[in-house]
């Protein structure tokens, strides 16, 4: 299914990954995640300002002028503003009376308020969505989590991280309700923070793909409950991971 059998690399010429070979899952994750070149500015504006704010850079209370934010980040003011309009509307930011902005008390707990939210919300989803997948999806995530396999693929570290991505993504798709699943997508926006911010180790990203074909494996069963408790367990220990003393 779509690329190479990876049988006809010997061990001296791994292949490298190749989303490509998940036709499936590449139209669930969509073309803007897939290619970074399609980010715009205003994107990169708003995670480097969200990242500054994470990382406790700025710190809640923190005034924040475009003039100054486009000069440190070598950006023009336009995506600086509009950055900031984004941040505002996601409650990140505040927009005082004398239309000054600044940084939301508890700001710096972004990450960490969603992934409680997610806590919440994805032992549901996944219970839901487990037997609602099509088989396509579930072949394209059962071979990503073979590829993974650092004894047969290069740059497994990639896939790892695409694996990641693209099972939340299927549990979301699928999970059967429309807001759960906006929400959750969302919350997929940031992951590229969480890991820049996050301890993202090998050992970290090693367990992190055993609970990920765990979770797979229970979908594939069709049992809704382990998959459920499964992906409780997951999302309980990545919670542990911490970037500096904030849990991302």
């Amino acid at each position: 299914q779509g690329g190479h059998s990876l049988d006809c690399y010997g061990p001296m010429s791994l292949p490298k990954f190749n989303a490509k070979r998940y036709p499936e899952l590449c139209s669930i994750i969509g073309e803007q995640a897939l290619d970074a070149g399609r980010r715009s500015l205003v994107d990169e504006a708003y995670d480097r300002i969200l990242l500054q704010i994470i990382s406790g850079d700025l710190p809640p209370g923190s005034e924040l002028k475009s003039t100054r934010l486009a000069e440190a980040l070598g950006m023009s003011r336009t995506p600086i503003i509009q950055a900031l309009a984004r941040l505002t509307a996601d409650g990140i930011v505040k927009q005082m009376l004398n239309l000054r902005a600044e940084v939301r008390p508890g700001a710096e707990n972004w990450l960490l308020d969603l992934h409680q939210t997610r806590q919440l919300l994805e032992p549901t989803a996944v219970r839901v969505a487990t037997g609602r997948v099509p088989d396509q999806v579930m072949a394209d995530l059962q071979m990503l989590v073979q590829d993974v396999n650092a004894e047969r693929i290069s740059d497994w570290q990639t896939a790892a991280r695409w694996l990641d991505q693209a099972l939340h993504l299927v549990v979301a798709e699928y999970c059967g309700n429309l807001a759960m699943c906006e929400f959750l997508r969302r919350c997929w926006g940031y992951k590229r923070l969480s890991y820049e911010a996050g301890n993202d180790s090998e050992t970290h990203l090693r367990e992190g793909h055993k609970q990920h074909a765990a979770i797979v494996e229970a979908m594939l069963r069709g049992d809704a409950e382990d998959a459920s408790l499964l992906m409780a367990e997951h999302l309980q220990a990545a919670s542990l991971q911490k970037a500096g003393e904030r849990i991302v």
